[in-house]
């Protein structure tokens, strides 16, 4: 016959163990409750919209209410107001937005989970659109040509940079003009330039706390003569 012994200790260990407690029948384990969000482009030229979307998880994450919110003025995250779009959550938690900020814009959005949830923030920054036409592509070697556009939004009394490509791809500036008043909704610039030799030429507007950097279109002259 063989006897069994259990050490004091072991024992001891065995009876301070708290029994597994089971988990009922079929219930999975939940997850935390998160929200995300990203923008299909962070960086847009006036007038111009970008898609902001992402997707809320949890064991509640369709048929939930989304709320947009926005804040448009430095420093970012300290002012935030509804823009009063709302969303509601697909079935897999996916929701979206189309934004069109006339200025840089910082957005979040809030879920109202139980309890609510609230996104990351992104910011998107608007570039001022910038338009270019020249009086004349193929002007003879010397001759003036004139460089006008319009500025949207209006930056009145700002400087626009007439550029042109150097060999090594580096934009240089030729020649500067001053932004003028064109009522409420854009400015306006106009400057004739010199021109001897063929050349890509582009406008930039130097950008401010509202607004990025705004470059015009490429525009190529073919000299000849």
């Amino acid at each position: 016959m063989q006897i069994k012994f259990i050490l004091p200790g072991l024992a001891l260990a065995l009876a301070l163990a708290p029994a597994a407690v089971a988990k009922p029948p079929g219930q999975p384990p939940s997850a935390a409750t998160a929200i995300t969000m990203s923008a299909t482009s962070g960086i847009i030229v006036f007038s111009g919209a970008t898609t902001l979307s992402g997707r809320l998880s949890g064991a509640k994450a369709d048929g939930v209410t989304v709320r947009l919110e926005h804040d448009d003025s430095r420093p970012y995250g300290d002012s935030y107001k509804p823009t009063g779009g709302t969303a509601v959550t697909a079935s897999n938690g996916k929701y979206e937005f189309a934004v069109k900020p006339l200025l840089n814009t910082q957005y979040r959005v809030v879920a109202q989970a139980s309890p609510p949830v609230m996104s990351s923030a992104k910011l998107v920054r608007v570039r001022m659109l910038v338009g270019l036409k020249l009086s004349d592509l193929t002007p003879a070697r010397g001759s003036l040509v004139r460089f006008s556009g319009s500025v949207f939004p209006a930056h009145d009394g700002r400087t626009a940079y007439i550029q042109k490509r150097s060999p090594g791809g580096r934009f240089i500036t030729v020649i500067r003009t001053t932004l003028r008043d064109a009522g409420d909704a854009k400015s306006t610039y106009s400057r004739r330039v010199r021109v001897f030799r063929d050349g890509v030429y582009r406008v930039k507007i130097a950008g401010d706390s509202d607004h990025v950097n705004g470059f015009s279109r490429l525009r190529t002259i073919a000299v000849h003569g």
